[in-house]
């Protein structure tokens, strides 16, 4: 049977000993998209109902909005 091979996560490393190693700082997980994201992924669904008026895509969406919540 083999061993597994010890490991040690990088963010257990203390800054100088990642400084020596030439390693960066680990970085903060980002949370959620980037405006840029939600602003494209918007107009996609707005493009899919833009052939509705105004009070019918408010309608949608907001059915929409109900129907994530459960």
């Amino acid at each position: 049977m083999s061993r597994p091979t010890p490991s040690i996560a990088l963010d257990d490393l203390p800054a100088d000993a990642r400084e020596r190693l030439g390693l960066k700082a680990p970085r903060k997980p980002r949370r959620g998209m980037s405006k840029d994201q939600v602003r494209t992924h918007a107009l996609r669904v707005l493009a899919v109902i833009a052939e509705l008026s105004q009070a019918d895509r408010r309608r949608v969406l907001e059915q929409a909005l109900r129907a994530n919540a459960v």
